[in-house]
């Protein structure tokens, strides 16, 4: 549903196709228009609410309820406005909001907060009002929060599917305009074969947690991995190279971490190739990762010139 004026979210005139939004429904709400939600509870299914202008909620109400797991997306210049009188937004788990940045809140100081079987569970109060900034309602009823854009793998999958992230929240182009991070929870497998050997989009972090996989590269495939903007991995988990040949390429500016108790395997010795974002050229020599790390720490940092460091255990 695409809003062409200001007003309720229930007012069929404030829409493009004449009809109020009903059933499994997203939401667009372009620049210089604001929807209202009033009252305490939204009872629709709300899948996903891009914010271009502002989304108001909760006028006349102490309190505000999504009833389902809202996906909503903060876009630059837009804003996300509490109208409860107590500044306490309530979510079910699975539920994820990311403020882009240029995009924001009416004011800091909100709660927001998880609710399972009618009962608030873990909370977060808003400390800024102005992104990049996203909070997540884990299904184990937990709340992660992050200073950045950031994508949550909570289901095993490519990093090419929806699905696999939580609230459908995947990293794309679009998203990613001006950076993001990818969390990967315990438990998780996160794929990177559906990306043909190249991630072509500003991914700034990968944080592998302890439990959670990581795996670079498409089986078979013998051209590598290359990641195309400074990226910072940390692995507490595992990561494995998949690919059958070819080097990890890394530009100026990315770091490789794995911290104690993180490993790395590749059935191939593989090395990491530094290069040159404008040229496509390596830079300095390669640096040999082999086919295992573990039992311990390393870390690769590349300076802004290429020049590269390691310590630790490969």
């Amino acid at each position: 549903f695409l809003a062409t004026k200001s007003g309720e979210l229930t007012d069929a005139t404030v829409w493009s196709g004449g009809l109020a939004p009903s059933g499994n429904f997203s939401l667009s709400i372009p620049a210089g228009i604001t929807i209202t939600i009033s009252g305490g509870t939204l009872s629709l299914q709300m899948l996903r609410c891009d914010v271009y202008g502002t989304l108001a909620l909760g006028s006349g109400s102490a309190t505000f309820t999504f009833a389902f797991p809202p996906t909503i997306i903060v876009r630059s210049s837009g804003k996300l406005l509490d109208q409860t009188s107590s500044n306490v937004f309530l979510f079910p788990s699975n539920s994820i909001i990311a403020v882009l940045s240029g995009g924001g809140f009416g004011a800091k100081g909100t709660a927001l907060k998880i609710v399972q079987g009618g009962v608030a569970g873990a909370s977060f109060t808003l400390t800024s009002a102005t992104g990049p900034f996203t909070c997540g309602m884990l299904p184990d009823g937990s709340i992660e929060t992050y200073d950045s854009v950031t994508a949550i793998a909570i289901n095993s999958g490519d990093f090419t599917a929806a699905g696999t992230f939580l609230g459908g929240f995947a990293p794309s182009a679009d998203i990613c305009s001006g950076g993001c991070g990818i969390e990967v929870i315990s438990g998780v497998t996160l794929s990177t074969a559906g990306l043909n050997g190249a991630l072509n989009f500003d991914i700034t972090s990968i944080t592998v947690a302890t439990g959670a996989t990581f795996q670079l590269g498409t089986p078979g495939a013998s051209t590598g991995f290359k990641f195309s903007s400074a990226v910072t991995l940390s692995i507490s988990g595992h990561m494995s190279f998949v690919g059958s040949g070819g080097y990890i390429r890394l530009p100026p500016g990315s770091d490789f971490n794995i911290t104690a108790g993180g490993a790395f395997s590749s059935a191939i010795s593989v090395s990491i190739e530094i290069f040159d974002l404008l040229t496509g050229l390596a830079i300095g020599p390669l640096q040999t990762l082999g086919t295992l790390i573990s039992g311990g720490t390393f870390t690769l940092s590349v300076s802004a010139s290429g020049s590269a460091t390691t310590a630790g255990t490969a």
